[in-house]
């Protein structure tokens, strides 16, 4: 779905350019052609650039080189081009080849009497004519998530139609990025983490061969990830494979992975879809696991069924009290304070310890708990009401707009 380092070299006219290290990263996606003028990229790349140097401008040395290979990789960078020829940059240093295949990091070696001019055109269209068809692509599948209703014969003749293979079960994944905030400068801070993540999680997709395209669900990067029932088994440790490389290459990245039961077909992709959000939120609130499968949900499954929302609504007030669908920062704190304290099953010096916060901290807030919801924490079945209440809280949330509902009355 996304042009990437290994098919530059089978684009028309661009047969002449070779792939010459770093293969292991050939699933990189290129995002545009950039031609760098400066001994150093860092200040100018943020990621998924085909960087092309020419030598022409200024002078790029065996260690110059070495450095823009550590560069691009570090910066996510999409590869790296060098022209070669008898004027400027007359061959590539073994050594340059040798560092960008200990980092996966690809080179390809371009002839200079191949015009550059011939180069970036060729390459900014197919990437302007993939992003075309991927957006039909998104539409047709944002179509499907959001209830589209349509015979799933029709369904997979637009999927043909648009170049997908719908043959085999699949799974979504839901991604979600933990931190949510008010204030402007972080908002914006998280949408560039995001915009990151996916482009990680397609560089991802792109690696593992599956060429559906990254979604985007409210606040979750969703990913369509085929599996056969014969594989089904090793599901689990393929995607929490996935996402911990998710990790290591964005350590500050805060994320939290949910995954739907296997579907038979794309006219099941709603549901799908609500699934795996579903198992997201539940692996957000209870942070000991990233990644949870709605088949481990057990219990908040029945829940998101019922369709009375009054009547959970109306259990969750009992319960909760004055925390009951509050979003303050303060009311959040004590909701989390108190999720912990029931995960660790009443034990205070666990909860305090999970937290970071000292044993009086914690007190204080577990009487404002009980102040505030009208009940002792003291009582077992009091205690599972209020686990309960909160993942009811989470679904409605999630799946019935409560914050509007509650602004209007």
């Amino acid at each position: 779905m996304s042009i990437c380092c290994t098919d530059v070299t089978r684009l028309p006219g661009l047969e002449s350019i070779r792939f010459r290290a770093g293969l292991q990263g050939g699933n990189r996606v290129v995002r545009w052609p950039y031609v760098a003028e400066n001994d150093s990229i860092a200040d100018w790349v943020s990621g998924g650039e085909l960087v092309f140097v020419t030598g022409i401008n200024r002078r790029r040395n065996e260690q110059n080189l070495k450095q823009l290979v550590r560069e691009g990789a570090r910066h996510q960078v999409a590869g790296l081009v060098i022209l070669t020829g008898p004027e400027f940059i007359r061959e590539i240093p073994a050594s340059v080849l040798e560092l960008a295949n200990r980092l996966d990091f690809p080179i390809l070696e371009q002839p200079y009497d191949l015009k550059m001019v011939v180069v970036t055109e060729v390459i900014s269209n197919a990437i302007v004519q993939d992003n075309l068809m991927g957006q039909s692509v998104k539409l047709f599948l944002n179509k499907l998530i959001n209830g589209f209703a349509e015979a799933p014969e029709l369904i997979h003749l637009r999927a043909t139609e648009l170049g997908l293979s719908d043959s085999r079960p699949y799974s979504v994944v839901a991604l979600r990025l933990l931190r949510q905030t008010t204030d402007i400068q972080e908002q914006r801070l998280l949408l560039q983490q995001r915009n990151r993540l996916e482009q990680l999680l397609t560089d991802l997709l792109k690696r593992r061969g599956i060429e559906w395209p990254v979604l985007l669900h409210e606040h979750d990067l969703l990913a369509i990830w085929p599996c056969d029932e014969a594989h089904a088994a090793s599901l689990a440790e393929e995607l929490e494979q996935a996402v911990q490389w998710l990790l290591r290459q964005q350590p500050e990245l805060n994320i939290y992975a949910g995954v739907s039961d296997l579907q038979p077909g794309l006219s099941r992709l709603s549901q799908a879809v609500d699934q795996a959000c579903q198992a997201a939120q539940f692996a957000v609130q209870h942070q000991h696991q990233r990644l949870f499968f709605y088949e481990q949900l057990g219990i908040a499954r029945l829940f998101a069924a019922i369709p009375q929302r009054q009547m959970l609504a109306s259990f969750c007030q009992e319960q909760l009290g004055g925390l009951c669908f509050a979003r303050e920062p303060n009311a959040l704190t004590l909701k989390e304070t108190l999720t912990h304290y029931l995960n660790h099953f009443g034990n205070q010096q666990h909860t305090a310890a999970t937290l970071g916060v000292h044993r009086n901290t914690l007190a204080h807030r577990l009487k404002r708990i009980e102040k505030l919801t009208g009940h002792t924490l003291r009582d077992p079945f009091t205690r599972l009401n209020l686990q309960n209440a909160l993942l009811i809280e989470q679904i409605l949330f999630q799946h019935h707009n409560i914050d509007n509902e509650t602004q209007r009355s």
